[in-house]
């Protein structure tokens, strides 16, 4: 029998992170970390940051034809990288 005091794990790590305001410093890391696996190994070779504040993610590449190619593409990598939070932390992409 479950006693009203328990909880997993999981809810517990993530209740620490919540109260030592966390999550954000998680959230970024979490995202920047995934940039490479999610935008692919030609698009990552041109990217020189990745930055997550407030829900903005600043990605900064180095070809001018890049980045207009990934203007096209925000929305769908928006939406992958928030699928890999499994939660929305992008708002919106920031490209430069």
């Amino acid at each position: 029998m479950k006693r009203s005091n328990e909880q997993s794990l999981n809810t517990a790590l993530d209740l620490m992170i919540d109260s030592f305001g966390l999550r954000e410093k998680m959230d970024e890391l979490d995202i920047t970390t995934g940039w490479d696996e999610i935008a692919g190994p030609m698009i990552a070779r041109h990217t020189i940051s990745v930055r997550l504040r407030k829900g903005r993610l600043h990605v900064q590449v180095d070809s001018a034809p890049l980045r207009h190619e990934l203007s096209f593409m925000r929305e769908a990598l928006k939406e992958l990288l928030n699928r890999r939070a499994g939660r929305k932390v992008v708002d919106e992409i920031l490209l430069g």
